[in-house]
């Protein structure tokens, strides 16, 4: 029988192995649908699926909210702003500007910093052969990211300060929203409850930058000139990276520290590779290689716990 530890695992590997498929998807359905029209649709379906769902598994949400003090709801409000409007339209909006190369590097500082802010603001303890797996999977992130310019001599990289700044801000919201959301599962708020309400305010917020950016018109003939498999993008990252993916994120969090589940993330490139290979027919490098078995052995250093 599965201990609470390693049924977190599981959950964490099922999630990185969703975001890991996601980019080829994102990627091909920014084609139909500008970023902010992308997001809107997406955590549009996010939210229809998961509020009926709140309803019927857990019929005491509304007494718990009733229960929490005013200024647990009004980080409540900010945070789940913080970890879809903000964190993922900062990504999307950064990589228009940016190369995806420079965006992948900010990227993999995501893992250091929610070990930093978990050490710092949830008094997390980050032992030295964790310290040690989350460098050596950093150095593994970095070797597949950099391996482009250093085997192509005829590799172009294009530098954008905005963009880059844009990425880095939502790195750091990421970060931010894992340490909050950390605090509310504390106070008894479920991990469900913490997605649908990510996903509802996401809608919200996010909609209303949709609106003053484009026209009814646009929006409506946006949606439907798209082909078939650009709502099924959109539908993939909306139920399985979308809810899905975070559900099982906020699941296994509420049982390790968030140092250690997000650790994870680094093996996302790994589950990204045979899809990038397939779909885009991208070339496999001997510094792909390489780095995505360093990012192994620095995981599996990390998650060896001692007796």
């Amino acid at each position: 029988m599965l201990t609470a530890r390693h049924s977190s695992y599981l959950k964490l590997l099922i999630t990185v192995a969703i975001w890991g498929i996601a980019p080829p998807i994102i990627k091909y359905t920014l084609r139909y649908f500008p970023a902010d029209l992308f997001l809107t649709y997406r955590f549009f379906l996010s939210a229809i699926l998961m509020l009926p769902i709140l309803f019927l598994i857990e019929k005491d949400w509304f007494h718990k909210l009733a229960h929490l003090p005013s200024g647990a709801w009004i980080a409540l409000i900010i945070n789940s702003i913080l970890g879809s409007t903000i964190q993922i339209g900062f990504l999307f909006w950064g990589l228009e500007y940016t190369s995806a190369l420079e965006g992948s590097i900010i990227n993999a500082l995501s893992p250091i910093l929610v070990a930093i802010s978990g050490y710092f603001f949830l008094h997390e303890k980050i032992t030295n052969k964790e310290k040690f797996g989350l460098a050596t999977a950093f150095i593994g992130s970095l070797i597949i990211v950099i391996a482009p310019l250093l085997l192509n001599q005829n590799h172009s990289l294009k530098y954008s300060v905005i963009g880059n700044l844009l990425i880095f801000a939502g790195t750091l919201s990421w970060a931010i929203y894992t340490v909050i959301s950390k605090k509310h599962l504390r106070l008894h708020l479920s991990p469900l409850f913490l997605t649908t309400a990510m996903f509802f305010f996401g809608f919200i917020s996010m909609t209303f930058i949709t609106v003053t950016r484009h026209n009814s018109y646009f929006i409506f003939q946006s949606i439907k000139v798209a082909p078939v498999s650009a709502h099924l993008g959109v539908l993939y990252m909306a139920i399985l990276s979308g809810s899905l993916a975070y559900f099982l994120y906020q699941s296994a969090t509420k049982y390790i520290e968030i140092s250690e589940a997000n650790l994870f993330l680094y093996l996302a490139p790994i589950f990204t590779l045979p899809i990038s290979l397939l779909v885009l027919k991208e070339n496999l490098d001997l510094g792909t290689i390489i780095g995505c078995f360093i990012i192994l052995i620095g995981v599996g250093l990390a998650e060896i716990k001692r007796r």
